[in-house]
């Protein structure tokens, strides 16, 4: 048994899935996305008009992207999710969706939150609500299509992805 258990995890060292770092813990990789490409190849699934928000801060690092298609996992509405880390390590992601402002506020965040404000960028006007755990969620909507920004990011940082999701717009 013993013999077993030394070579299992031999051969999980050798794979990476264990690390050994004596004294502290290292950085590691940040994993990254193909954002505008997801969104690009995305548009077709989810039926409705998918902008790509350009011009962001070169030190932020595509780190997700993810969809939900037109015909979608039970009640979910389209959904197209690009997610950002910031330069100060901070999260940030911009989601696209054709819903109602509600069920796409219930699918994103988990809850239907009040407003408790709004924010002026670029002459667009951002409703403000929580989002999940201590984030926070700005929400617009043009035409069919509800823009949901949210993240651990700071507000400057939000501003700058407003400013960049409406230039697009």
């Amino acid at each position: 048994m013993t013999l077993l258990a030394v070579v299992a995890l031999v051969l999980v060292g050798m794979y990476g899935g264990v690390s050994l770092s004596p004294g502290r813990p290292t950085d590691g990789q940040t994993q990254t996305a193909d954002i505008p490409g997801g969104l690009q190849r995305a548009e077709p699934l989810v039926g409705f008009i998918v902008v790509i928000p350009a011009d962001l801060p070169a030190d932020w690092t595509p780190s997700s992207f993810s969809f939900t298609e037109k015909s979608g996992a039970a009640g979910a509405p389209p959904a197209v999710r690009g997610g950002w880390l910031t330069a100060e390590g901070r999260f940030i992601t911009l989601i696209q969706s054709s819903g109602a402002v509600s069920d796409v506020q219930n699918a994103e965040l988990g809850a239907v939150n009040p407003e408790t404000g709004t924010e002026q960028v670029g002459g667009a006007t951002w409703s403000v609500t929580a989002g999940r755990r201590t984030e926070v969620a700005w929400i617009r909507t043009v035409g069919d299509v509800v823009y949901l920004i949210t993240g651990s990011a700071s507000p400057d940082d939000f501003r700058i992805l407003a400013g960049a999701a409406a230039a697009a717009t």
